[in-house]
């Protein structure tokens, strides 16, 4: 059974940001690199990113990364840059985007989502590195600074019907751009208590799916698991085993997922035409003659996407010269072979997984550590971008074109019980850090462990 609780958020005072919330607020932290982290540093004193991606300077046990964020998190709640909302709430988190020319609105709901009584079912693998560091930032500041993306099912539109009736009749208590995804996000706050109790009620039989934020999602419930050992208390609905979240339906119109093209390089004596000869095994290969830059690229992504649309397993492989081919699955029993055992299907036919074993690990030699490390494959949402690199490196030797996960497979996959390959989606755009956020309202240890403590 799932529960869900509304939560006094924590958000931005604009006043005391020049009125103006975009240049405090960031992408999540694993999409911020070097010079993303720069820039938002070089944006305001007091953007978000000192808080979930600071810099590393020469760190000690007694000034680091985690230190300072919880540093600045306390200095600016104090100075009132940071505010808690008065009241509970279930806030309504709308996105306006565009792409391939078409603007969406997605919709999505931000609440407090139980750990202790509920699963929140995931589809990837996690990494101890990302979780080690994420833990470090909830020990460092008792708060759940970033959003888990969770998908759920609602082919009725129950829940985004509770939200237009905030969303449709008042003016959102928050507005930012996002210049990263190049999307309008808006925030409504929904006190009625009725409201909040329909959507309750209602995601209570249902399933709820990881979209986005395993890592976190897996460092929430051991930071649970933690505070239960230690004792702390907590007052309110901020608490260790309730976790800040944002749902989202899988049937809403506004939801995309893009592809994660795959840029490979560096592998000993790549070759063109011996990769085509001996993916002919397996594959029928269509070569594409003239292929040029992204021209090529985009004439091969609508041959891999209409061969998707027909339902077949299709992957494009663009080389450094004016060649590419469509390389579609001959028999889904290759699949079975080379990956035997007690899978599930809707596993085992992921498009990434005839990427990565049919073609990557068993003619190039790039396995999972491989993978897992980056050696040879680099990951671009933007096909023109991975061209452009694949044409200017010398040590480029091809870019493998993807389609993009389907939802329905993130929903099987999970309920199988298997973990997606990384970087096996893509949910577009994303869900800004610092828009609102949730700090646990530690009271302290109840009673005779109080005094345990303190002597």
């Amino acid at each position: 059974m799932i529960k869900v609780y509304p939560f006094r958020g924590i958000r931005y005072n604009a006043d005391h940001v020049d009125g103006n919330l975009t240049n405090v607020v960031t992408v999540p932290y694993d999409n911020i690199n070097a010079d993303q982290q720069k820039a938002y540093y070089d944006r305001h004193p007091k953007n978000f990113v000192r808080v979930i991606k600071g810099e590393t300077e020469p760190d000690t046990s007694t000034d680091n990364r985690y230190v300072r964020a919880a540093n600045f998190m306390q200095n600016w709640l104090k100075d009132g840059t940071l505010v808690r909302d008065s009241r509970p709430a279930i806030y309504p988190y709308y996105q306006e985007y565009t792409i391939d020319g078409v603007t969406r609105v997605r919709k999505g709901v931000t609440l407090l989502v139980n750990l202790r009584e509920g699963e929140v079912k995931a589809h990837e693998k996690t990494l101890e590195g990302p979780k080690a560091d994420r833990l470090n930032l909830m020990w460092a500041t008792g708060s759940h600074t970033g959003h888990i993306f969770i998908l759920y099912p609602d082919p009725d539109g129950v829940v985004n019907g509770v939200l237009d009736k905030t969303a449709g009749s008042a003016d959102p208590i928050a507005v930012a751009e996002d210049d990263v995804n190049h999307a309008t996000h808006k925030l409504w706050a929904v006190t009625d208590e009725a409201d909040i109790k329909t959507v309750q009620d209602f995601l209570k039989p249902h399933d709820l799916f990881i979209a986005d934020g395993h890592h976190r999602t897996e460092t929430a419930r051991n930071y649970m698991k933690a505070m239960d050992l230690i004792g702390l208390a907590a007052d309110g609905n901020e608490l260790p085993e309730n976790c800040l979240m944002t749902l989202i339906s899988m049937d809403d119109p506004g939801l995309v997922v893009l592809p994660t093209h795959r840029y490979v390089h560096s592998v000993p004596g790549f070759s063109d035409d011996e990769l085509l000869e001996r993916a002919a095994q397996n594959f029928d290969v269509d070569v594409i003659g003239g292929c040029d830059g992204c021209k090529g690229g985009d004439v091969l992504g609508s041959k891999v996407k209409e061969a998707g649309d027909a339902g077949k397993h299709a992957i494009g492989v663009h080389f450094k010269g004016r060649k590419c081919a469509l390389l579609t699955l001959k028999d889904e029993a290759t699949m079975k072979e080379l990956l035997p055992g007690d899978h599930a299907d809707a596993w085992r036919m992921l498009d990434v997984n005839v990427l990565h074993i049919a073609l990557l690990e068993t003619l190039l030699g790039i396995d999972a550590e491989k993978l897992a490390m980056q050696t040879n494959v680099k990951y671009f949402r933007h096909l023109d971008e991975a061209l452009g690199l694949l044409h200017n490196d010398p040590n480029g030797n091809a870019v493998f074109v993807m389609n993009p996960t389907k939802v329905s497979q993130v929903r099987e996959v999970a309920l199988a019980g298997e973990r997606m390959p990384q970087k096996s989606t893509d949910f577009f755009p994303k869900l800004l850090s610092g828009f609102i956020f949730n700090k646990i309202q530690f009271t302290g240890w109840p009673g005779e462990l109080d005094g345990f403590f303190r002597k």
